[in-house]
Formats: structure tokens, C-alpha cells, sequence
């Protein structure tokens, strides 16, 4: 991603993040310890790593944490190998569109992705290559019963949903007479 195009990201992720605060569309992380989790990330982060939006625990009840830009990282930093499972967003800088699906690839994870693309040819290419157990395409994060939902890598094994995740829990037995 060139630098022009990696600023108005950033700017443009600012702008969505800060219209969300007063009547958020997002709830709160599932538990206090994720939570934790989240909040423990960011001070262990390395030097050159920048937080130009959000970045912590938002005041009052409940499990929130303001939705977050991390920018600056590099493939082997932890808070870009580990999956967050918060409002938080690392953006990396990449030449083409080979580099950007080796270094989406290139970690432990494989629970999901997002493609933004309006070259359907290159999208179909995206999901093909993508290591994941789900690619979305210019959205993110929805799923229907209909549609297995699971991980591969170290996000785990089987699906969820779906005859593919009723099928997990059946034992198959091959009989020949």
C-alpha cells in the first residue's frame, strides 16, 4: 500500500471510528479477561508501532475498548501474528497484490479475512489463496446458519453451523459385506 493511499486509510478509519462513539454499533468484548487481553497488547507493542486512533478502555460498565489503529507493524510482531478478538486494526504496507496475500498468510491464525476490492477477478483470486476458514468480500463479519463457520491454522479445527458443523458431530462407519 503506498504511503498516500496507508494516510487516508488511516484518516478515513479515524473519521468512521470517532462517528461510531455516540451510538456505537459494536458491543462489548465477551468477558473481562479478553478485555485484558486487548488492553495488554498495546503497551507491549514495539517502538516504531503508532496508535493514531483509539487505543484504550472506554470509561463506564462493561467490557469496552475503543476501536483501534495500530500502524508501524511488522510481520513478526505479536499484536500482527496473534488474533485479537477486539476492535483493533493493524495496517501494513504492502507492493502488490501477491505480497498482501503472502503476508495475510503468513501467520499462526486462519480464523477469517476481508477482501476490499471492486475487481471481482482479483477477489475470486483473494479467496482462492487466503488460508481462512471464512473470506469475506467488501464486508466484514457476517454470517448466516446456512454457511460452516471455522478456523484452520491455530484457530482450530471443524465448523460451526451449518450440515458441515452437524457433520463434525457424527461418527461415520464404512460396513462391507
Amino acid at each position: 500500500m503506498h504511503a498516500d493511499l496507508h494516510d487516508a486509510f488511516v484518516d478515513a478509519f479515524a473519521a468512521h471510528a470517532s462517528a461510531l462513539r455516540p451510538g456505537a454499533d459494536f458491543g462489548p468484548l465477551n468477558s473481562v479477561g479478553q478485555l485484558a487481553a486487548v488492553e495488554g497488547l498495546l503497551p507491549r507493542l514495539p517502538g516504531r508501532a503508532k496508535v493514531p486512533v483509539g487505543g484504550a478502555r472506554l470509561a463506564g460498565p462493561g467490557c469496552f475498548h475503543e476501536a483501534t489503529v495500530v500502524t508501524g507493524v511488522e510481520q513478526g510482531d505479536e499484536i500482527v501474528q496473534e488474533e485479537i478478538f477486539g476492535p483493533v486494526v493493524t495496517v501494513q504496507s504492502f507492493t502488490g497484490e501477491q505480497e498482501a496475500l503472502r503476508l495475510a498468510n503468513d501467520v499462526r491464525h486462519g480464523l477469517a479475512a476481508s477482501v476490499w476490492t471492486a475487481d471481482h477477478d482479483r477477489a475470486m483470486r483473494a479467496t482462492r489463496a487466503l488460508h481462512t476458514g471464512i473470506v469475506w468480500v467488501n464486508t466484514h463479519g457476517t454470517t448466516v446458519s446456512e454457511m460452516p463457520h471455522g478456523g484452520v491454522k491455530h484457530s482450530g479445527y471443524g465448523s460451526d453451523l451449518s450440515m458441515a458443523g452437524l457433520l463434525d458431530y457424527t461418527q461415520v462407519k464404512h460396513v462391507m459385506l
